[in-house]
C-alpha cells in the first residue's frame, strides 16, 4: 500500500515537532508498504500453530521507524530523506494448552503495547499523535504473550533495548513487562507497560529526545 500526502505549513524548513510529514509545503511518499504473512490460528485449541510476518516499507517515515543495526546507515550515517526499513521480520509459536493460549515472538516487531497502527496497511490517517516522535517504533528479541483469562493479559519480554538491534553498539538486554485488564463486556482496558528496563541510565534509541525509559499507560475505550 502507498501512503502519500501534502501538506501546508507557515515553516520553511521543519514541521517539527509533529512526526511524520515533517517536510513543510510538498508531496512526499510517507510510506509504500508491503506484508507478507501467516497469522496463527489463536482461536482453536487443539495444537500448536505458527505465523510469520515480514513488514516492508519505504518512505520519509523511516525517519521515526529507523532502528540502529537495521539499515539504520541510510538514515543516521547518510542522512537520507527517504529510506527503506524492515521493521518487521518476526516469527510466532501460538501454544493453545497454556492457560487460555500462549503465544511466542521473536524478532524485531512493533513496540508493545503502542498506541495507535502507524503503518498505511492499517491505518489511513495522515498525522499520527506527538507521542510518536517520542515513544520507541521497534523492539528486536523475545516476547510472550499470555492469556490468562478472558479479562487478564500479560506480555513479558527480553529486547536489545528501544529501536536497536542485538548486534548493534549499544545494545543491552532489556525487559518489557506489561499487563491489561478487559472490563464492562470488552469495551474498556487497562494496559499499564513497562519497556527497556535494565541498569543503565540511558536505553538505546535512535531518535534523540529519547534516551530514557519509555513507560507506557494506555486505556482504552473500544465502544
Amino acid at each position: 500500500m502507498d501512503y502519500p500526502g501534502f501538506n501546508l505549513s507557515t515553516s520553511q524548513h521543519s514541521n517539527l515537532p509533529e512526526g511524520y510529514n515533517i517536510f513543510p509545503n510538498r508531496v512526499d511518499l510517507d510510506q509504500a508498504v508491503i506484508y507478507v504473512e501467516r497469522v496463527p490460528d489463536t482461536v482453536q485449541t487443539d495444537q500448536i500453530d505458527w505465523g510469520f510476518r515480514v513488514g516492508l516499507m519505504y518512505g520519509i517515515d523511516h525517519h521515526f521507524t529507523t532502528a540502529k543495526g537495521w539499515l539504520s546507515q541510510q538514515l543516521l550515517q547518510c542522512h537520507r530523506q527517504y529510506g527503506f526499513d524492515p521493521l518487521m521480520v518476526y516469527f510466532d509459536l501460538y501454544i493453545p494448552h497454556v492457560a487460555d493460549g500462549l503465544n511466542i515472538r521473536i524478532g524485531p516487531c512493533i513496540s508493545v503495547p503502542d498506541i495507535e497502527a502507524q503503518l498505511a496497511v492499517n491505518n489511513y490517517t495522515y498525522s499520527h499523535s506527538l507521542l510518536f516522535s517520542y515513544d520507541p517504533f521497534t523492539q528486536t528479541g523475545i516476547i510472550g504473550t499470555l492469556k490468562l483469562n478472558n479479562r487478564w493479559l500479560i506480555n513479558l519480554g527480553i529486547l536489545a533495548g528501544n529501536d536497536i538491534a542485538p548486534w548493534a553498539s549499544g545494545a543491552k538486554p532489556s525487559l518489557t513487562a506489561c499487563v491489561a485488564y478487559t472490563f464492562r463486556d470488552a469495551n474498556d482496558q487497562i494496559y499499564p507497560c513497562a519497556t527497556g528496563i535494565n541498569n543503565d541510565q540511558r536505553v538505546p534509541n535512535n531518535n534523540p529526545s529519547n534516551p530514557f525509559l519509555v513507560k507506557h499507560l494506555s486505556i482504552r475505550n473500544k465502544r
